[in-house]
């Protein structure tokens, strides 16, 4: 009986409760930071950021960086979504992933597709952890815009 007594209290003395308790408590106060490499225009303290189509590609990606506690899986969504036709049927597919998971620095990236039909719409990116979400915008200009044609890739 002692010998059983003593199993337990080892097993008792050795567990990972206060980890997990760390853990949670570290994830209640994190932070989720979204930024792009792509030049930025602020409005209304609103910053929007202006991604140029290469207008010889058939479709094109563009990253995302973001920062938050390490290991911290980060939720995507957006409203805008692509299609393709395969079998005679429209397949729709949102244009960024479902989620990620941050490094051990706490730094991610999450890849965005677009093709032509994108060309002078505004994506609306939404990450999203336990407590936090965030949105990014992108307005996507042909490659051409502003010099030689306007936002739509109409030539002028």
């Amino acid at each position: 009986m002692k010998k059983l007594i003593l199993i337990i209290g080892l097993i008792y003395l050795t567990s990972c409760e206060k980890e997990y308790t760390y853990l949670e408590e570290t994830q209640i106060y994190s932070s989720l930071e979204l930024y792009s490499n792509l030049s930025t225009t602020v409005l209304d303290n609103d910053t929007t950021y202006n991604f140029f189509y290469p207008e010889e590609n058939n479709n094109s990606y563009f990253i995302i960086n973001y920062n938050t506690i390490q290991y911290q899986r980060v939720f995507w969504e957006s409203p805008n979504m692509f299609y393709t036709v395969m079998w005679q049927d429209t397949i729709w597919t949102p244009v960024v992933d479902y989620s990620t998971y941050a490094d051990e620095n706490g730094e991610g990236k999450q890849v965005i597709y677009i093709n032509k039909n994108s060309i002078g719409d505004t994506l609306n990116i939404i990450a999203q952890t336990d407590n936090n979400r965030k949105e990014i915008k992108i307005i996507i200009h042909p490659d051409c815009y502003p010099l030689l044609c306007n936002e739509e890739g109409y030539w002028y």
